[in-house]
């Protein structure tokens, strides 16, 4: 009778420990497909924060090329105003010193 009671006994412990593993198996299955969805949402974000950055470092690089574009074109703007002032500095010297020269000539001439 006893022999009996320890047979039912590990029975009920043998059922109950597969049905454990199956509930562990069924709960291990669920996670794993958590996982995986998670994962894919992550692949999914990282993809579109890639393809938002890749559109910012191009609008980026577009304004840097722009600026660089308005600076050397600016500076062009720069360079010919001052060589024209340049110009216009050197004709003015130059009208003094032959001003300056032909003072000099007449005042030679006048002692």
């Amino acid at each position: 009778d006893h022999m009996n009671k320890l047979t039912e006994d590990r029975s009920t412990l043998s059922k109950a420990l597969e049905d454990d593993l199956a509930k562990l198996a069924e709960s291990r299955s669920s996670i794993d497909v958590m996982v995986a969805g998670q994962v894919e949402k992550l692949a999914e974000g990282r993809d579109i924060l890639k393809r938002a950055l890749e559109a910012d470092l191009s609008t980026v690089k577009g304004v840097i090329a722009s600026q660089s574009e308005k600076l050397a074109e600016d500076r062009g703007q720069l360079s010919r105003a001052l060589e024209t002032d340049l110009e216009a500095v050197r004709g003015v010297v130059s009208d003094h010193m032959n001003k300056l020269a032909e003072d000099r000539s007449t005042l030679s001439k006048a002692l």
